[in-house]
């Protein structure tokens, strides 16, 4: 019986070092994932930043992580300043001063605000690199955000309630 319990256990161990993958391959995985993770790394790359790929396709960088304490929920309100750009450097949006967009909570955000804000408490601050998929889409928004555009988000979260 014990050496059954061996052989299940060595079977077990070889076959999941067959199914991992080390670094360089997570890394290639990650640029060809799509379009968009291929393009924000190719941004990165010429730009000489650095961002964390997070499972949602999300990119972010957290430049200051906040307080460690107070920390935005789905259901939360956080009041922010941001400012919004494309790959190409134009500004589609800002805030001008903290907003709240008229208590909006978290969860009505776009995605990509709804997953990376929640990696920083309040008084952080968060560059995100948000693939079309969790922004505005093949959509966009007329006349501001062009359809299946990536957006850098800056933001810093003033606040939460």
């Amino acid at each position: 019986m014990n050496t059954v319990v061996k052989l299940i256990c060595v079977s077990l161990l070889l076959a999941l070092g067959a199914c991992m993958k080390n670094s360089d391959d997570l890394q290639q995985d990650a640029r060809m994932d799509n379009p968009s993770s291929s393009a924000i790394q190719a941004y990165l790359d010429a730009h000489n930043e650095t961002a964390i790929r997070d499972v949602s396709g999300l990119y972010y960088n957290i430049i200051a992580p906040g307080d460690s304490v107070h920390f935005v929920k789905a259901t939360s309100i956080p009041t922010v300043i941001y400012t919004n750009r494309l790959l190409s450097g134009e500004i589609v949006g800002t805030s001008l001063g903290a907003t709240d967009f008229d208590q909006r909570m978290l969860k009505n955000h776009i995605p990509g605000w709804q997953i990376g804000l929640q990696k920083i408490s309040q008084g952080g601050k968060i560059r995100l690199y948000i693939p079309p998929s969790l922004a505005y889409g093949s959509t966009g928004i007329s006349g501001v955000i062009p359809a299946n555009a990536i957006l850098i988000s800056d933001v810093e979260l003033v606040s939460i309630r």
